[in-house]
């Protein structure tokens, strides 16, 4: 079977036609004339994404006893068909005994070919993290609990051996050497949901620590002008920073800050969405709350401002990053794709098309409304599989 996909690569003002043949790129060069299958001389051409933090997607919730491997079957094809080619199924602070049914059956569905070629591993945000207000989050504080080795390798057993990396509050006692024994194992720590000073991120660093989950959400909603765990943690060459660009969790000033302060190389965007991310706007259940997922994307306990998580696809983070000004179309491409692959030791690349490869690729176009620009996905091919169109 054959396409003609056309469009601009990032970065780049002149469409190209890419010609895909049999799941291969049999020609990339520029368009011609010939009308095509999939794009238009103004759709936009990138690779798939990688998301390091999916809570849920689709209406199906990772949390909980009830979930199934069939569950995470549809939210990888569903991500599929926003672009999504790789990604981490994210496992919030709960009973010992609901973790590990989630990475029980996390690794039950990763024994299908379509989730094991999706899924690198689980993320486990929690148990370790503040049991204080604020930067606990959503997370239930009844679960709250510090770091235990016997407790990891009980979820680190249940998952197969695959778990991505976790979330840890550094301040907790015993936090430094919890850290440096999973950093030895190969598992990848994050400091997240934390209130802690300068000298306790150092030492955590020390230990191996090399990223922060969702960096100024999950804080406290008001801290010291200077001594705040968000400098350390921005200052701190060794830490990469994942932020939710929905333009809701961080404002465009404070997104464009962190950049800077980061350097690009070090930004790493992802969703941190919930089950609500790609349903209609309108009233739900959302952690035993009614809530309102409005027109904009945003998700508020019903009646107030208050956020009550994210429903961001990532292809519209990285369109956001983009459109404020934060990063080149290309730096945010490269943040929700090479880099996290890289700072996971993932072997999988994130290329654009080129000729004689596989064809592992996004189309889409960019609406333009009063409140924003939306990306809209045209097609998505993963490894060589047309996933979607419209």
């Amino acid at each position: 079977m054959e396409f003609l996909i056309r469009g601009r690569f990032p970065d780049v003002a002149r469409p190209v036609d890419v010609v895909v043949r049999d799941g291969k790129v049999a020609r990339v060069g520029r368009a011609g004339r010939t009308p095509p299958d999939f794009g238009s001389a103004e759709a936009i051409i990138g690779p798939t994404l990688f998301d390091i933090q999916v809570n849920g997607a689709f209406g199906v919730n990772l949390q909980g006893e009830q979930l199934r491997a069939e569950d995470v079957e549809e939210i990888t094809r569903g991500l599929a068909g926003q672009g999504v080619s790789c990604w981490a199924p994210t496992l919030v602070t709960a009973s010992l005994e609901s973790m590990e049914h989630g990475c029980r059956v996390i690794a039950e569905a990763m024994e299908q070919t379509l989730v094991r070629r999706a899924v690198p591993g689980v993320h486990l945000e929690g148990p370790c993290i503040s049991p204080e207000d604020g930067p606990r989050g959503a997370h239930p504080r009844v679960h709250v609990r510090p770091p235990s080795l016997k407790e990891f390798n009980r979820l680190f057993k249940a998952a197969q051996g695959c778990v991505l990396y976790t979330t840890v509050a550094p301040e907790l006692p015993g936090a430094i050497p919890y850290i440096r024994t999973l950093t030895a194992r190969g598992v990848l720590v994050s400091l997240g949901h934390h209130a802690a000073s300068r000298e306790q991120i150092a030492a955590a660093v020390e230990a191996g620590a090399r990223l922060c989950t969702h960096l100024g959400n999950g804080a406290a909603p008001r801290m010291h002008r200077h001594l705040n765990p968000l400098w350390p943690q921005l200052a701190e060459d060794h830490l990469y920073a994942s932020l939710i660009a929905d333009l809701h969790h961080l404002p465009p000033e404070v997104l464009k800050t962190f950049v800077r302060a980061k350097q690009p190389r070090r930004i790493i965007l992802t969703s941190d969405a919930v089950d609500l991310a790609g349903m209609k706007p309108g009233h739900y259940t959302l952690f035993d709350a009614g809530v309102e997922l409005r027109k904009d994307g945003k998700i508020c306990l019903t009646g107030t401002e208050l956020l009550a998580g994210s429903s961001l696809m990532l292809l519209q983070g990285v369109v956001n990053m983009w459109k404020i000004g934060a990063m080149t179309l290309g730096e945010a491409f490269a943040s929700a794709s090479t880099i996290p692959a890289r700072l996971f030791g993932l072997k999988r690349r994130f290329s654009l098309p080129q000729p004689g490869g596989r064809a592992d690729f996004l189309v889409f176009n960019i609406e333009e409304t009063k409140a924003r620009s939306e990306a809209r996905v045209v097609a998505t091919f993963v490894k060589g599989e047309l996933q979607s169109w419209t």
